[in-house]
């Protein structure tokens, strides 16, 4: 017997319906398992915050997960589903398990100006540590009249009282609002290392490998500075390679 034709619609759309959220749930279609060097990196990570259920949650914690919230964070369409608006909230988590800071490691994380002005602007603070030891931030600018006081950049930077300071750092006055940017910053003590857009690494040393106890948990998203969105912010046990770097830009960067 033929069913009627409103029957066959709601049948039909019911079964497209189904089958985009089978789609959307499917691991395969996520590129971290898609990619074979995505997947091979992703063996590597420990903790990951993509923002997608506008959630300071993390998707995946090797350590403890619940965060400790400042503020109300706020988000935006993102690099893949929602972005974390930097400045306007901020997520605190253990560093146990999730960040190996006095060791080994990297931090990959995606970045979009939304509001610089290249002209004045406060520094905003990306990803950091509570004692602020290691952090990436956006250094804004700062011009007295017609001289340039502070250099416009993005910086990883080390502060240790028993090895010194590190710090690299990429201009950034001629990005453009809505571009989204990948920073990569890696670290096998005594030699931090920092790649822009999947590029090769710029490096520095230290006098040696920090103390555990020079470094604090992990902050995300702290206040402050020009609007900046952030977004798939990751941490591995080991150093990004600068062929992993190009291949997660080319991979997930906004074509």
């Amino acid at each position: 017997m033929r069913r009627p034709l409103w029957q066959a619609c709601i049948a039909l759309l019911l079964g497209t319906l189904t089958s985009f959220v089978a789609a959307q749930d499917d691991p395969r279609a996520n590129p971290y398992f898609a990619v074979p060097e995505l997947r091979q990196l992703m063996e590597w990570a420990t903790f990951q915050l993509t923002f997608d259920a506008a959630s300071m949650t993390p998707d995946m914690a090797a350590g403890e997960s619940k965060p400790a919230i400042n503020g109300t964070p706020q988000f935006a369409p993102g690099l893949r589903g929602q972005a974390l608006v930097a400045g306007s909230g901020v997520g605190l988590y253990p560093r146990a398990g999730n960040a190996p800071f006095d060791t080994q490691g990297a931090v990959a994380l995606w970045v979009c100006p939304d509001g610089w002005t290249h002209v004045q602007g406060g520094n905003t603070t990306l990803v950091m540590t509570t004692n602020s030891s290691f952090y990436l931030q956006r250094q804004g600018p700062w011009i007295e009249g017609p001289v340039l006081k502070r250099q416009e950049g993005l910086q990883f930077l080390l502060f240790s009282k028993t090895v010194g300071n590190g710090c690299l750092m990429f201009g950034t006055n001629g990005f453009a609002n809505g571009q989204w940017r990948l920073l990569v910053a890696s670290w096998s003590w005594p030699t931090m290392s920092f790649s822009l857009d999947g590029g090769e690494f710029q490096s520095a040393t230290v006098k040696g490998r920090p103390k555990p106890e020079e470094f604090g948990g992990i902050v995300v998203g702290a206040t402050g500075g020009e609007k900046t969105l952030l977004d798939e912010v990751t941490f591995f046990r080991r150093p990004v390679s600068a062929a992993e770097a190009k291949v997660l830009y080319d991979t997930l960067r906004v074509k």
